[in-house]
C-alpha cells in the first residue's frame, strides 16, 4: 500500500502540490507568529507600565479594538500569501518539528519588545506632554496599533526582509486589509 497515491500521471501536478503544501505551512507560521508578537506586546506594554506605576495606558474597549481591527484581518490575509521565491529549493522540514520552534521565541521576543518599547515611547512622550490622562493614553493606542500594523509587513516571509532585492508576489488581500485597518484607526 502506498503512503501516497497519485490519481494523474503527471508529475508536475506533484511538484505544484509540494509547492502548494509548503506554502500553506509557511502561511500558517506567518499568521502565528504575527499573532503571538502582537498580543505578547500588548501584555508587556501593559505589564511595564503597571510595574513601573504610571497607570494603565489602555483600556479594555482600545485593547478589544486593537484585537479586532489590526489583528485579525492583517493576520487572516498573512494566511493566504502566494508562495514565496525559492520555495521548492528549500530541504524539506522534519515532520516531527514543531510549528513553533523554540529558536522562534527568541524572534518572537525581540519583535514584541520592539513593538512595546516603540508604545510605551509614545505613552511616555504623551505623559510628559499631558499628563496621565486620555491623550497619552490615545498616543499608546495609536503608536501601538500603527506599529503592529507595520509589522504585519514584516510578517510576509521568514527568508527575505521588507529591504531584500528579490521581492515577494504581492498580497492584495493583505493591501486591502491594512488599508481598511489604518483607514478606521484614522477614524477613530
Amino acid at each position: 500500500v502506498a503512503d501516497v497515491v497519485l490519481e494523474k500521471d503527471n508529475l508536475e501536478t506533484l511538484i505544484e502540490a509540494l509547492k502548494h503544501g509548503r506554502s500553506t505551512y509557511s502561511n500558517i507560521r506567518k499568521s502565528i507568529r504575527f499573532f503571538l508578537t502582537t498580543n505578547l506586546s500588548e501584555i508587556l506594554v501593559m505589564s511595564a507600565a503597571m510595574v513601573a506605576g504610571i497607570g494603565f495606558p489602555l483600556n479594555a474597549m482600545q485593547l478589544l479594538w486593537i484585537t479586532l481591527i489590526s489583528e485579525i484581518f492583517p493576520g487572516l490575509a498573512l494566511a493566504l500569501e502566494a508562495p514565496e521565491p525559492g520555495v521548492l529549493h528549500r530541504p524539506p522540514r522534519p515532520p516531527e518539528e514543531p510549528i513553533v520552534k523554540t529558536t522562534d521565541f527568541k524572534r518572537l521576543t525581540f519583535e514584541a519588545a520592539a513593538l512595546s518599547i516603540s508604545a510605551m515611547g509614545a505613552y511616555g512622550y504623551g505623559i510628559m506632554k499631558y499628563g496621565v490622562g486620555p491623550r497619552a493614553s490615545t498616543m499608546v493606542f495609536q503608536g501601538l496599533t500603527l506599529g503592529q500594523l507595520l509589522h504585519a509587513i514584516s510578517c510576509r516571509s521568514e527568508h527575505h526582509s521588507v529591504f531584500s532585492r528579490e521581492k515577494l508576489p504581492s498580497n492584495n488581500i493583505l493591501n486591502a486589509a491594512l488599508g481598511a485597518s489604518l483607514a478606521m484607526q484614522v477614524l477613530t
